[in-house]
C-alpha cells in the first residue's frame, strides 16, 4: 500500500469514528427532545380533534339553545375567529408538531487540530 493509499484509509477511518459519534450526539439530543414533545403533541391532537367541523356544528347547535340567536351570533363570530387562529397555528406547526425556529443546541464541529 502507498503512502497515498494508507493516509486515505487513516482519513477514511477517521472520518467514520466522527460520524458515529456525531449520530450518538444525534440520537441522545433527540431523546431527550422527543420526551418533551409528548405532552405538545397529545395537546396538538386534541385541538385539531376539537376544530373538525362535526364537532363545531354540534357546539354552534348547543350554543344556539343555551344562549339565543342573537347571542349565538357574537359569540359564533368570536369563535370562529377563535377556531380560524387555531387552524392557522396548528397548520404552521405542521404534523411533527414542533415549532417552527425552536431553539436548538449548536453544532458542535470538530476540527482536524482537536478542536484547539
Amino acid at each position: 500500500m502507498t503512502k497515498r493509499e494508507s493516509e486515505t484509509e487513516r482519513r477514511r477511518a477517521q472520518l467514520l469514528a466522527r460520524s458515529a459519534r456525531l449520530r450518538e450526539d444525534i440520537a441522545r439530543t433527540g431523546a431527550g427532545v422527543t420526551g418533551r414533545l409528548g405532552g405538545a403533541e397529545r395537546s396538538i391532537k386534541v385541538a385539531r380533534a376539537i376544530t373538525s367541523t362535526p364537532v363545531l356544528l354540534a357546539a354552534g347547535a348547543a350554543l344556539l339553545a343555551y344562549a339565543g340567536p342573537a347571542r349565538t351570533l357574537t359569540l359564533v363570530g368570536r369563535g370562529l375567529a377563535g377556531v380560524n387562529l387555531l387552524r392557522r397555528v396548528l397548520s404552521a406547526l405542521g404534523s411533527a408538531g414542533a415549532a417552527p425556529g425552536a431553539a436548538r443546541e449548536p453544532i458542535r464541529r470538530e476540527t482536524s487540530d482537536g478542536g484547539q
